[in-house]
């Protein structure tokens, strides 16, 4: 589960103008006349971000999309010539919030700091439920809409590993760790796979209670502990 977490935090936690949030509210059909084209489309993300957290993902069509933002459907098919094209859109939009880079003065951190401020992720809100759902409808369409699928991937986990990779890189070369330059990113993959939950365990008992967050902190301290060991110098 915590490799989608924060998927959709970007545009559910970004600010909402009146002109937009009035938008949403709406049931009135046609292009709003106040709205920019931007900020038409920003509306459209954004409905379709609320939607993936709250329906199932078949539901999440392009009728329901324009419903939801008070437009019509030509109307966001303006901005999006597919229903493929707009999720893909949302998703990339959205998760490159999940894992940030670290800023100039976070890098001056001692290497447990950095990679502890890198491996933390921007919890979207919406139930753990519909988050286990979402994640289970992208894998179930995986070949039906493989870009999807890459996207998410590349824009979650393969952004944190582009992340993690770097720092690693220049801990090499500053001497804080002892590591073949050759192996970064696979000593990274497993600093990963240590630090979250095993995605197939939620998978397969959908039931059992997640992982609250004062137990994925103390996993990724943990992981990050057990790593720096193993790379003493």
């Amino acid at each position: 589960m915590a490799h989608i977490q924060g998927l959709i935090a970007g545009i559910m936690s970004s600010d909402t103008s009146p002109a937009e949030g009035e938008l949403c509210g709406r049931t009135r059909r046609g292009r709003p006349p106040q709205m920019d084209t931007s900020a038409r489309e920003a509306a459209i993300l954004r409905a379709t971000a609320q939607l993936l957290l709250e329906v199932p993902f078949d539901d999440v069509t392009m009728a329901a999309i324009a419903s939801r933002t008070g437009m019509s459907k030509r109307t966001v098919y303006a901005h999006f010539k597919s229903r493929e094209e707009l999720l893909i859109r949302a998703i990339v939009d959205i998760s490159r919030t999940i894992f940030l880079p670290l800023s100039a003065e976070d890098l001056q951190r001692p290497l447990r700091d950095r990679l502890s401020l890198l491996l933390r992720i921007n919890a979207p809100p919406g139930s753990e439920a519909t988050k286990l759902e979402f994640l289970r409808s992208i894998i179930a369409k995986a070949q039906t809409y493989p870009v999807l699928a890459q996207q998410l991937y590349a824009n979650g986990r393969g952004a944190l590993m582009g992340y993690v990779s770097a720092e690693l890189s220049r801990a090499v070369e500053a001497g804080e760790i002892m590591l073949d330059p050759k192996e970064v990113d696979l000593a990274a993959d497993m600093l990963l796979d240590m630090t979250f939950e095993n995605i197939l365990f939620p998978l397969l008992h959908p039931s059992d209670p997640r992982l609250d967050d004062a137990a994925v902190a103390r996993r990724r301290e943990l992981a990050i502990t057990i790593f720096l060991r193993g790379c003493a110098p």
